[in-house]
C-alpha cells in the first residue's frame, strides 16, 4: 500500500506541474503578444504626438525661396516668393553687408560694389569671388521674419 501511495503521490505531483507547465506555455506567446502590442501602441502614440508638434521655426520664420545668378558685377536676386521681402540685408562672404528697404517679387539687380565690410570698404568684384551669400529679411510672409543661405 505505501508503493500505490507513493505512487499515485508522484503521479499527482506530474499532473499538477504539468498543468501548471501547459498554462505557463500557453500564456507566455499571449504575454509576448500583449507586450509587442502594448510597444507599438506606445511608438504609435509617441510618433502620432510629435506629428502635431508645430516646428518652432516654421511658427515664426519663413523660408526665403531665392534664385542667384552672377555677372562680373552684379548679382541677380529672384526673389521666388509671392510676397515682397522687407528689412532685407545681405551678407556676402559672410563680410559684406548691404541693406535694402524692400525688394519686390521677381528679379532684382544688385552691384557687388554696393556692399561693403564693417571698415567700410567695398567689395572688388575684380579681384573677389562671390562665394557665400546670406539674405536675411525682417518681414516676409505674414510680417514673419525669413532667411536663405547660398
Amino acid at each position: 500500500m505505501s508503493n500505490r501511495r507513493a505512487g499515485y503521490g508522484s503521479s499527482f505531483f506530474i499532473r499538477i506541474s504539468s498543468t501548471k507547465s501547459d498554462k505557463q506555455g500557453r500564456l507566455l506567446p499571449v504575454m509576448r503578444h500583449i507586450a509587442s502590442l502594448l510597444v507599438l501602441l506606445l511608438l504609435l502614440s509617441v510618433l502620432n504626438a510629435c506629428s502635431y508638434l508645430p516646428n518652432q521655426r516654421s511658427i515664426h520664420h519663413t523660408d526665403l525661396q531665392a534664385a542667384l545668378t552672377f555677372s562680373s558685377t552684379n548679382i541677380m536676386i529672384d526673389n521666388g516668393n509671392d510676397f515682397v521681402w522687407k528689412g532685407v540685408t545681405l551678407r556676402l562672404n559672410n563680410e559684406y553687408d548691404l541693406t535694402i528697404e524692400l525688394m519686390p517679387r521677381g528679379i532684382t539687380s544688385v552691384s557687388l560694389a554696393d556692399f561693403h565690410n564693417v571698415q567700410g570698404q567695398p567689395f572688388n568684384p575684380q579681384s573677389m569671388t562671390p562665394h557665400q551669400l546670406n539674405i536675411q529679411a525682417q518681414a516676409g510672409f505674414e510680417n514673419k521674419p525669413g532667411s536663405f543661405n547660398w
